[in-house]
């Protein structure tokens, strides 16, 4: 008998611009006016790999079991580089094959995981923040 997991990660949103942009178009794809300022600040290539993204993201449990299927690809979930111990920690995942998205996990209502207590465990990020959505190409 399969065992079917009926919950998904918990995706917050920031409250930056660009974050509010691309909130409104994951969550409500059909929008016009949605769709018009993603457009706008992110371009039309990104329409469809930020809504894969959500759409994937949202059928995981966790960080570590969206690893398990996409760990080997672009869009693998990452742990952010030069971060100091003491601030909170950030991972980052990439919209297509450029811009990143970068989120912290929570661990409380108001609180995110310092980067020091972190242990590395991919599948205890089952609750994150975006706080920042770049339109950076680094595919140079």
């Amino acid at each position: 008998m399969a065992i079917c997991r009926i919950f998904s990660m918990d995706i917050n949103y920031g409250t930056s611009k660009e974050v509010k942009c691309y909130r409104d178009f994951v969550q409500n794809p059909d929008d016009r006016s949605s769709i018009r300022a993603f457009v706008k600040m992110f371009g039309k290539p990104l329409l469809e790999p930020a809504k894969r993204l959500h759409d994937r993201l949202s059928t995981y449990p966790s960080a570590g079991d969206y690893n398990k299927v996409y760990g080997t690809t672009d869009n693998r979930i990452e742990l952010m580089q030069g971060v100091a111990d003491k601030n909170p920690l950030i991972l980052k995942v990439r919209v297509g094959r450029g811009p990143r998205k970068f989120f912290h996990q929570i661990i409380n209502e108001c609180e995110s995981l310092i980067k020091k207590d972190w242990k590395g465990d991919f599948n205890s990020v089952t609750s994150i923040l975006v706080i920042e959505i770049n339109n950076h190409d680094y595919n140079f």
